[in-house]
């Protein structure tokens, strides 16, 4: 809550009130953004680890990673951007992880190849570092913002 004059204006000058509560509302769409990825993430996560046990790690990890594209369009559009699902953009979205895959793939293969991080672990450490990337692009291209 903004400082408050002894007359209760705040004390942050005129317009400072308003251009606060979008900076709230930004933060509250990260930290939705954040658990919905997380849950997304474990889902993904899941499904690789159930791979595994018939399936190379370049192949279980691509499968988790189509199954995730699904799951987070309809997680972020729905639950963190507030946006109606629309096919259109349920088809551009997995241009946004086309670019993450790749990315991802090629530090999968540094971490587990030549660093000898686990394959398990891996894939774990590899989503944290892609946070930002997919929040920004995600929120492009749900919203055009």
């Amino acid at each position: 809550m903004p400082p408050q004059s002894q007359q209760g204006q705040s004390d942050l000058g005129p317009g400072m009130e308003r251009s606060a509560r979008p900076h709230a509302r930004r933060w509250r769409e990260v930290t939705r953004f954040v658990i919905f990825g997380a849950t997304n993430t474990l889902i993904a996560y899941l499904l690789y680890l159930a791979l595994l046990l018939f399936l190379r790690y370049p192949i279980a990890y691509t499968a988790s990673y189509v199954c995730g594209i699904f799951v987070s369009y309809y997680l972020n559009a729905t639950f963190v951007f507030k946006e109606p699902l629309r096919l259109s953009r349920a088809l551009q979205y997995p241009v946004v992880y086309a670019l993450q895959y790749f990315i991802s793939m090629a530090a999968l293969y540094v971490l587990v190849e030549l660093l000898r991080v686990s394959e398990v672990i891996a894939p774990f450490a590899i989503a944290l570092g892609m946070i930002p990337i997919a929040y920004l692009l995600s929120r492009y291209v749900i919203t055009r913002r």
